[in-house]
C-alpha cells in the first residue's frame, strides 16, 4: 500500500502567528550541471580576466569587453540558482495584521510584508509548465526565485504568488489552517 504524502512544508504555530517554512525544491540534475559548469566558469573567467590585466592580448575590443561582461553575469545568475536550490527556503510569517515572505538563501532578494486586510483572494493554484532537466520550463524555476509559488492572492492590482513548488493539495492545507485560525478570509 502507497504511503501518503506528509508534504513539504513545516508549519509553526506562535503565540502571534504562524510561521510557514518551505524548503527549496532540490533538483539533483541542476546541482550536478551547475556545480561543473561553475568551476569551468570559474577557470575561464579567471583566466580572461588575467588575459585584461596582464595585457597579453592586445585585442581589448568590444566584443571582448561585453563577452566578459555577459559572461560574468551568466555565472553570477548560475550561482544564484545552485545556492538557492541547496539551500534556500521560503520563510512566511502570518499574523499581527501582516503577511510576510522571507526568501532565505535567494542571493538579492528583500524579504516583502504584506497587510492582510488589503490581500483578497487567497488560493491554491499549481502551474502546469513542461518540465525540462532544469525543473519547470514556465515561471516556478530556479532562475525565476521571486515570483513563484503555488499560493496566490491578489493586492492591490498585482497577483502575489509564495510557497514554491508545494502542490496544490498541501497549498490547500495551509490555506484552510490559515482560515480556520482566521489570518485570512
Amino acid at each position: 500500500m502507497e504511503t501518503p504524502y506528509g508534504g513539504r512544508a513545516s508549519i509553526i504555530e506562535n503565540f502571534d502567528g504562524i510561521e510557514i517554512i518551505v524548503p527549496a525544491k532540490r533538483n539533483t540534475f541542476v546541482i550536478i550541471f551547475f556545480s561543473i559548469w561553475l568551476c569551468i566558469w570559474t577557470v575561464s573567467e579567471f583566466s580572461t580576466l588575467n588575459t585584461f590585466i596582464i595585457g597579453r592580448n592586445s585585442s581589448r575590443d568590444i566584443f571582448s569587453i561585453v563577452w566578459l561582461c555577459g559572461w560574468t553575469l551568466g555565472g553570477l545568475i548560475a550561482f544564484r540558482a545552485l545556492f538557492w536550490t541547496i539551500t534556500g527556503k521560503e520563510i512566511i510569517k502570518v499574523g499581527q495584521g501582516a503577511l510576510t515572505i522571507n526568501k532565505r538563501g535567494a542571493l538579492l532578494y528583500k524579504a516583502k510584508s504584506y497587510d492582510l486586510r488589503e490581500a483578497k483572494n487567497f488560493r491554491a493554484w499549481q502551474e502546469y509548465a513542461p518540465r525540462g532537466p532544469f525543473g519547470n520550463t514556465g515561471s516556478n524555476n530556479a532562475f525565476n526565485i521571486a515570483n513563484n509559488g503555488t499560493i496566490r492572492f491578489d493586492y492591490g492590482m498585482q497577483t502575489i504568488k509564495f510557497a514554491d513548488g508545494l502542490d496544490e493539495a498541501e497549498a490547500n492545507f495551509i490555506l484552510q489552517k490559515l482560515r480556520d485560525k482566521k489570518y485570512i478570509s
